[in-house]
Order: structure tokens, then C-alpha cells, then sequence
């Protein structure tokens, strides 16, 4: 089971978890959103992978 779902809607972006929690952005704000997460990709990318079980690491 997937724990969030992305929604692309016409005023932005919906997140919403299994307990159906919701976050919602407009689209300026999912810009702004997708910048910083560009921005820190590097970082997150490596956090992701020291915390990783598999020995195994896959570029995207």
C-alpha cells in the first residue's frame, strides 16, 4: 500500500495520505514546493541512501 497519493489538480497539487489526511497546494505554492526540492535533491538523495537496507543503489 502506497503511503501518499499525488493528485494533479486544476488549482494544483492534493497529498494525501492512507488515512486520508490532506495537504493541498496551489500551484504557486507546488512550485515553490518542486524548487526547493530540486534544490536539495543532492542531499535527499544521499539521506535516502545511507538509510537504505539494500546494498543495491539505483540512479533515476
Amino acid at each position: 500500500m502506497e503511503k501518499f497519493t499525488i493528485k494533479i489538480t486544476d488549482r494544483g497539487v492534493v497529498v494525501m495520505d492512507e488515512e486520508g489526511n490532506r495537504m493541498e497546494f496551489g500551484a504557486l505554492e507546488a512550485l515553490m514546493l518542486l524548487d526547493i526540492l530540486k534544490n536539495e535533491e543532492s542531499n535527499l538523495r544521499e539521506m535516502a541512501d545511507s538509510a537504505s537496507p539494500l546494498s543495491l543503489n539505483l540512479k533515476v
